[in-house]
């Protein structure tokens, strides 16, 4: 029996321990388990859903428990220093936007639990933040699955959510550009 599978043929179980687990390691989206129980058990999409959100929940705590008792060498084996650097100015520019936006597209969403942990962004807000994101994302899927009884493409649209958000930083940036140099 292959991993996958495991966590599949033991469905509630599987699915709550695929969800701690990917919360703070690199694994596959939540949606390599969730998208197999819900076209075979469809009735039961908000309970996978609740499950998804109960597990990312108490795996992005670990994540951030780890990083916030050993500091930065948490991320040094899973990124460069480049991207840790980088990581931590998006961190603490955008906080809990940042945290929101990695919980509903398809980017590395396990990192954020490390930022969040080492930069020390208040538990509280970190978790809440996390847990209501990817309880969204997994409600959009599943609930996508039940009505239409096919997957839909959520990197794609993640995709182009991320974009539309960037491009709405990227303006706020350019007036704050503006802004300033008027002031001046």
């Amino acid at each position: 029996m292959d991993v996958s599978t495991f966590f599949i043929v033991w469905r509630d179980l599987g699915l709550f321990l695929y969800a701690v687990l990917k919360a703070f390691l690199p694994l596959p989206s939540l949606e390599v388990i969730l998208v197999p129980l819900c076209i075979t058990s469809p009735e039961r999409w908000i309970i996978y859903s609740l499950e998804g959100a109960a597990g990312t929940f108490i795996g992005g705590a670990i994540g951030y428990f780890i990083a916030y008792c050993m500091g930065r060498s948490a991320l040094s084996h899973m990124a460069s220093e480049k991207d840790i650097v980088s990581g931590e100015r998006l961190m603490e520019r955008y906080g809990m936007l940042a945290v929101f936006i990695g919980g509903v597209t398809p980017i590395p969403d396990f990192l954020l639990a490390y930022l969040a942990g080492f930069t020390h962004m208040s538990f509280l807000k970190f978790t809440c933040t996390d847990a209501i994101a990817r309880l969204m994302r997994s409600l959009l899927v599943t609930g996508v699955l039940k009505e239409l009884g096919t997957v839909m493409n959520v990197d794609r649209y993640g995709t182009i959510f991320s974009f539309g958000i960037m491009a709405i930083l990227l303006l706020r940036w350019l007036f704050d550009k503006v802004k300033s140099r008027s002031a001046s």
